[in-house]
């Protein structure tokens, strides 16, 4: 069966790097489609694949040129298939990104596009990984269908946990179709028991800590390529993350 995992928080909590981290561990024995859909987020190059282009600049394109879609195929028929041609194939990841459109307009042709789109491509694959925008643009616009796992990524303050429950119910407001929601509290370094009560209570089907490690700034430091080793704090952490997925 296909599983999407999708991931949400504030900039700045390690979404990305943890998202990179799950997507290399389960593309070891499947291929993973890895979906970046956050503007601000730069998960091609944390995994090393060079993008195609983003689906924000082929919609703007089609918009501002209209005669760029070849004669004979719909508009419709050219936005599918221009989808297809914008995944960046890798040996076991596949990457996709959504990027986003600028100008006036309204993108709900395009959106039906990519819902159609993506019903077809992501049971494709056993793995679905999305890095989202903290405030889940795709997927509450439904464009992204479902999630079986919503992991919301906090840093480990009160006020980061706060927040990432209002995420929790954004998700719920905007009728995000999810199995499970699962906060990740992220770069602990000190007892986190009294927060990890506190997630408790606000409705969390689980909780998961992942330690600091001097790993990631110094790789990040060293290239934009992360590629944390399985046996390190933060890999084995993400690691048991993904038991629980």
């Amino acid at each position: 069966m296909s599983k999407v995992i999708a991931l949400a928080g504030k900039g700045g909590v390690g979404k990305s790097t943890i998202a990179t981290q799950i997507i290399r561990s389960l593309s070891k024995n499947d291929i993973v489609l890895a979906i970046d859909a956050d503007p601000n987020s730069n998960l091609p190059e944390k995994l090393g694949i060079e993008a195609e282009g983003t689906i924000g600049d082929m919609r703007n394109s089609s918009v501002e040129d209209p005669d760029s879609i070849p004669a004979g195929m719909s508009r419709h028929e050219y936005m599918a298939m221009s989808v297809r041609r914008l995944i960046a194939e890798s040996d076991k990841v596949d990457m996709l990104v959504m990027g986003r459109p600028e100008g006036v307009g309204c993108y709900c042709f395009t959106n039906n596009v990519l819902k159609e789109c993506f019903e077809d491509i992501i049971p494709k694959y056993k793995f679905t990984v999305i890095d989202n925008e903290a405030g889940m643009e795709h997927l509450s616009r439904k464009v992204i269908p479902f999630a079986d796992n919503l992991l919301i990524v906090s840093d480990p303050t009160l006020i980061g946990i706060k927040t990432a429950a209002r995420l929790k119910e954004l998700a719920k407001d905007v009728k995000i179709s999810v199995e499970k929601t699962i906060l990740v509290i992220n770069n602990v370094t000190s007892d986190v028991s009294a927060l990890i009560k506190e997630s408790q209570s606000l409705g969390f089907d689980a909780t998961v800590t992942i330690p600091h490690d001097d790993l990631i700034s110094k790789a990040a430091m060293e290239s934009t390529e992360l590629n944390i080793p399985k046996d390190s704090k933060f890999g084995k952490a993400v690691e048991e993350l993904i038991t629980i997925l």
